[in-house]
């Protein structure tokens, strides 16, 4: 099992390499396909349906039909008749039509199929690639850490291109966009291991100087306005070595630059991550501070330090779909929300 993972894992990683080979191998077939057997395939079919072809095509034809009768399937049963009408036709030299010119529509050689399946399957890939290279991707959120905003099984759709549009793979911009603003809630590679995508809110800026205290943000030397809602709830968490701890969690109303959002805080169990600290810094240039919305239950920018601006995937927008929701056990109300 630990070796599929390993497999499954390292795909997963490449993914994006995978599938812009997997496309481009396609498009080469594609481009074969239509230079050469469908080329062929069109103009026999066109020749045949004006009655104008010429004995060389009915060679050709013959040639397809011989193949298909000689083939390891045969004549499926339901064209049988058109198959034996066309025969038949072809040595009198009259004219065909209709389910008579099936075999110019489809591949018949093993080479033929082998070229049109893989050429076939390039615009639904191309598609595929497109837009989620360029314009959305979508992620399953893993944790708890983004409560109560966003919760474990939630899926997600990332814009690709509110931050800039960039190269498949190579991930450079090519064409800016935007900017990030402080709030928004940013899918991006984790700078430990970039394998991993992680999910946090934006709270510093390059430049700015950030505080973290007694769970109050200052940016800047501000303070950062924090007001409970009164919503109070009792949640169990799991960590390593099979701990279970019930917390109350509340939740509070949190205004970054003027735009609020929710936090859910612990008052009675702070920073219950190892590695959370609190004190100040400066957030250097092309990095951004980020944390996530369950204060005292992510591990984010607070333990392991900035994100890098090359490391950026896209901005999180919209929540489509939650997989406890599916097995009947989440909550499944806040499907549908964009993400603020």
């Amino acid at each position: 099992m630990n070796y599929l993972q390993q497999i499954l894992g390292a795909f997963m990683t490449h993914f994006e390499l995978i599938l812009t080979i997997t496309v481009l191998v396609c498009f080469i077939f594609y481009l074969i396909d239509g230079h050469s057997y469908r080329k062929t395939r069109k103009r026999l079919y066109r020749a045949f349906k004006r009655d104008n072809f010429s004995p060389e095509d009915r060679l050709v034809y013959a040639i397809r039909l011989a193949t298909v009768l000689q083939s390891r399937r045969g004549v499926p049963r339901k064209h049988q008749k058109a198959f034996d009408s066309a025969q038949n036709k072809l040595t009198n030299g009259e004219p065909l039509s209709g389910g008579e010119l099936y075999w110019l529509k489809h591949p018949v050689y093993p080479q033929e199929k082998f070229i049109e399946f893989f050429g076939g399957m390039f615009w639904v890939l191309f598609t595929v690639w497109f837009i989620r290279s360029f314009m959305w991707e979508p992620f399953r959120i893993p944790s708890g850490s983004m409560e109560p905003n966003l919760y474990d099984g939630d899926f997600i759709l990332t814009s690709k291109y509110s931050y800039g549009i960039k190269l498949p793979v190579l991930r450079s911009t090519i064409i800016p966009t935007g900017s990030v603003q402080r709030g928004d809630v940013i899918v991006f590679r984790y700078p430990q291991n970039p394998s991993l995508h992680y999910i946090k809110r934006v709270i510093g800026l390059p430049g700015d100087h950030i505080r973290y205290d007694h769970d109050q943000v200052w940016i800047n030397g501000e303070a950062q306005p924090l007001e409970p809602v009164g919503e109070t709830r009792e949640i169990t968490r799991e960590y390593e070595g099979g701990l279970k701890i019930t917390i109350p969690a509340v939740t509070y109303k949190e205004t970054l630059g003027g735009r609020e959002h929710l936090a859910q805080l612990y008052p009675q169990h702070p920073n219950t991550r190892p590695g959370m600290v609190e004190g100040s810094l400066t957030v250097p240039e092309g990095h951004y501070f980020v944390m996530g919305d369950n204060r005292d239950d992510s591990e984010d920018s607070r333990a392991w330090g900035f994100v890098p601006e090359a490391n950026l995937v896209g901005k999180a927008t919209i929540i489509w779909m939650n997989s406890n929701c599916l097995l009947g056990k989440g909550e499944c109300n806040h499907i549908g929300k964009s993400i603020h």
